[in-house]
């Protein structure tokens, strides 16, 4: 009987090693000065929005943005419409909207378009993640149910709380075919996960992202957006974009978006393939496209690298996952930052 004892207390022993090991950091660094940039008008239009208005921006200055007023130019139409009013801006225009520029604290920053419910995202679409969690299945789909909120929102504690940051797009027109795209605005997301209820309600005998997901990544209050919405000149532009993710000021995730696996034009065309899969959310059970098309301003989410916290060997361990008062800043030159508080229990 001592054998064995000492043989259990081995095992556990060796399985809380491993489960350290694998929850230990995948980058190094601490978090520096951020020193955001807004890309040129040749390459994108940059917009905000507050209580003021939308804004046209120019300059992003630490805790303020510089920019336009379009609602003092254009009027009401400029606040209910970003996507019609982006199409029509020319060059001259924007040269002389610069003339009029304001000063906007970002504290005063609200959602800068009201987004298309539900939200599409993908599964595994970068190599690190696929293999950090002990996946070998192609990337995958599900619906985010969840309302996107807004940058500095705190989030819920929940057990097993995890991160990914995210970019996400958004089509300015309906895409009724996969193979006629519109362009994409561009918007900086962190999809945060209940990985418990993620793993407990996942059925291994459904193709993957059919079970699970939906409940573990549908948790209320878990899907802060940015305050930055770009839209590119060029549909390549968000391939040169790249993330950084800090803890406590301590960095957990890097990446650039040229590593990913499918493009968004291969994101639609899975979505389209998808479209008569059902999805279970508990007994409910839902469709990726429930209007049967992607409605412009859908958020699609395009995937997570590597450095989330879950792996298999440490699901166990609630100490290893986000904790109340722990701080997510997420960060991306073009597209600004996020900047989250768990909350207290």
């Amino acid at each position: 009987m001592k054998i064995i004892a000492i043989g259990v207390v081995a095992l556990l022993l060796a399985f809380v090693g491993l489960s350290y090991y694998v929850s230990q950091p995948v980058v190094e660094g601490t978090r520096g000065t951020f020193t955001p940039r807004i890309a040129g008008t040749a390459e994108a239009l940059t917009f905000a929005r507050s209580a003021r208005g939308l804004i046209l921006v120019t300059r992003h200055e630490g805790d303020a943005l510089i920019g336009t007023n379009l609602t003092s130019v254009f009027g009401d139409r400029a606040t209910r419409d970003l996507i019609s009013i982006a199409a029509e801006l020319d060059t001259a225009q924007l040269v002389e909207l610069q003339d009029g520029e304001e000063r906007f604290p970002l504290d005063e920053l609200v959602l800068p378009i009201g987004y298309t419910y539900p939200s599409i995202a993908a599964g595994t679409n970068f190599k690190e993640h696929a293999e950090e969690v002990l996946s070998d299945d192609p990337p995958f789909l599900f619906p985010k149910l969840v309302q996107p909120g807004e940058w500095n929102d705190p989030v819920p504690f929940l057990s097993r709380l995890d991160y990914e940051a995210e970019l996400c797009m958004f089509p300015l027109a309906d895409i009724d075919d996969p193979d006629s795209l519109p362009d994409f605005g561009l918007v900086l997301c962190n999809d945060f996960t209940d990985r418990w209820t993620l793993v407990t309600k996942l059925d291994l005998g459904e193709p993957l992202g059919q079970t699970g997901f939906p409940s573990g990544k549908g948790c209320e209050r878990c899907f802060p957006t940015g305050y930055l919405v770009v839209i590119p000149r060029s549909p390549s532009f968000y391939l040169s974009l790249a993330f950084s993710l800090y803890v406590n000021d301590e960095l957990r995730q890097q990446f650039n978006m040229k590593d990913i696996i499918l493009p968004i034009q291969d994101i639609v065309a899975e979505a389209f393939r998808n479209e008569t899969s059902v999805y279970h959310k508990g007994d409910e059970q839902l469709s990726l496209l429930p209007s049967g098309n992607i409605p412009r301003g859908t958020l699609i989410l395009t995937g997570t690298a590597g450095g989330v916290i879950f792996k298999p060997a440490n699901i166990c361990n609630q100490a290893f996952y986000l904790q109340p008062g722990d701080v997510i800043r997420t960060e991306a030159g073009y597209l600004g930052h996020l900047e989250n508080v768990v909350e207290a229990d």
